[in-house]
């Protein structure tokens, strides 16, 4: 008897993004001194801010946010190529809730 293995994979894929995707929130408000690339939109409740023209510029305005505390979350600055109504900078991503 042949096994079909294809809806297990797929299944597997689907729960490993929804995991992961619930664990983002908490993943990101501990990370610290990770540089972290991302090349697609922000997930629901995570919000782009920038564009900066260069990576310091996003740093200290990432650090400012960082110390303030705000927000729930904060990501590292990343390059993000724009696309939407965002145009192509450095960014960082906050986490609201």
């Amino acid at each position: 008897m042949r096994i079909r293995r294809s809806h297990s994979a797929v299944l597997a894929l689907a729960l490993g993004a929804g995991v992961l995707a619930g664990a983002a929130p908490a993943l990101a408000a501990t990370q610290t001194g990770a540089a972290v690339a991302v090349a697609s939109w922000p997930t629901r409740d995570w919000y782009l801010q920038g564009p900066y023209q260069t990576l310091s510029e996003c740093d200290v305005a990432f650090q400012d946010a960082a110390q303030n505390g705000q927000y729930t979350g904060v990501l590292y600055c990343h390059w993000f190529r724009g696309g939407g109504p965002y145009p192509a900078g450095f960014y960082y991503e906050v986490y609201i809730p």
